[in-house]
C-alpha cells in the first residue's frame, strides 16, 4: 500500500512541475535570437563613433553581433562624429562625409552626448533617443514589434567603365499612409583598414582595424527626398531609380560597397520606418 501512495505521489508531483513551467513556443534560434520575418520590418542602428575613441571598438562589436543575430532585420551605419573622429597629423585619414557631417548636426550625438552611442530607428526606447549601446539589442527587439506598411527592394548595379552605381528602389505598400515618408539612398562602404584607439589592446593603437558600415555619401539628400506627393493607397507600389558616378576623388572600392535605403517620417524627427540594404557587387 505504501508503493502505491509513493508511486501516486510521484507522478502527481511530476504533473505539477510539467504544469507550472513556462511553455516555450517556436519559432525560436538556438543562440536566443528571435526568428522574424525577413520580409518585414528592418531596423536601422546608426552607431556613432570615433577612430580615436577607445570606447568606440567595444560598441562596434556590439553592433556587429547583433547584425548576425538578426541578419535579415538590422541594417547599421557608422558615423563618424565628435572631436575623436577628427583627423590629426598622426592620423590623417578622413572618414568624415558631408552625410554624416548633416546627422550629427541634427541629433547633436558626437559633439553634444559623446560616442559610442547610437540610434535605434530614431526612436525614443523607454522615454531616451540616445542609446548607449548595451541598450541597443531591447530597443531592437521593442521596435521590431512594429508592424512595417511598406517593403523595400534594392536592386543594384555597377558600371565598371564610367564608374557608375545605379538602383532601382521597388517600394510595395501593405496598408495606405497618408502621412508624408521620405526615402534616403546611402552609399555604404565595409572592410575599410584604418587606424582605430582601442582601450582593451596593449598597445591601444591599432594601424590595421578594419572599420564597417561606414556612410560614404548619400544619392538623395541626406535625409531624403519624398516618396510620393500624394496619399499612398493600400496595394501600391513606387518605383524610384537613382544613379551616382563615384567621384574622382573618392577612394571607394566597388567590391565592398553597398547602398542602403531608409523610409522615414520626415514630420516626425525622421523616425525610420523601415530599411534595406544590397551589395553593388555580390
Amino acid at each position: 500500500m505504501k508503493k502505491i501512495i509513493a508511486i501516486s505521489a510521484f507522478f502527481v508531483t511530476i504533473f505539477i512541475l510539467i504544469n507550472s513551467c513556462d511553455v516555450i513556443e517556436p519559432p525560436f534560434r538556438e543562440n536566443g535570437g528571435l526568428v522574424l520575418d525577413s520580409a518585414d520590418k528592418v531596423v536601422l542602428i546608426e552607431e556613432y563613433t570615433g577612430f580615436r575613441c577607445g570606447n568606440c571598438p567595444e560598441a562596434g562589436e556590439i553592433a556587429h553581433q547583433l547584425k548576425e543575430k538578426y541578419p535579415d532585420n538590422i541594417v547599421l551605419l557608422s558615423i563618424h562624429a565628435g572631436a575623436l573622429a577628427m583627423p590629426n597629423p598622426q592620423h590623417k585619414y578622413n572618414f568624415i562625409s558631408d552625410a554624416m557631417k548633416d546627422l550629427e548636426k541634427y541629433f547633436n550625438i558626437g559633439w553634444g552626448i559623446g560616442t559610442p552611442n547610437g540610434l535605434v530607428d530614431r526612436t525614443k526606447y523607454r522615454g531616451v533617443l540616445i542609446l548607449n549601446h548595451a541598450e541597443w539589442e531591447t530597443a531592437f527587439v521593442e521596435r521590431i514589434k512594429q508592424k512595417s506598411v511598406v517593403k523595400v527592394e534594392l536592386l543594384p548595379s555597377y558600371n565598371h567603365s564610367n564608374k557608375t552605381i545605379s538602383c532601382e528602389v521597388k517600394l510595395q505598400f501593405s496598408e495606405e499612409v497618408t502621412e508624408k515618408l521620405n526615402i534616403a539612398l546611402f552609399v555604404v562602404e565595409d572592410s575599410i583598414e584604418q587606424y582605430q584607439t582601442d582601450y582593451r589592446k596593449v598597445p591601444i593603437d591599432v594601424n590595421d582595424f578594419v572599420h564597417n558600415n561606414i556612410l560614404r555619401y548619400s544619392i538623395t539628400s541626406t535625409f531624403g527626398e519624398p516618396v510620393s506627393e500624394e496619399i499612398i493607397a493600400k496595394g501600391a507600389s513606387i518605383n524610384k531609380s537613382y544613379n551616382l558616378q563615384i567621384p574622382i576623388t573618392a577612394d571607394w572600392r566597388p567590391e565592398w560597397i553597398r547602398l542602403v535605403a531608409v523610409i522615414s517620417k520626415p514630420e516626425n524627427d525622421h523616425e525610420v520606418i523601415q530599411a534595406a540594404e544590397k551589395y553593388i557587387l555580390k
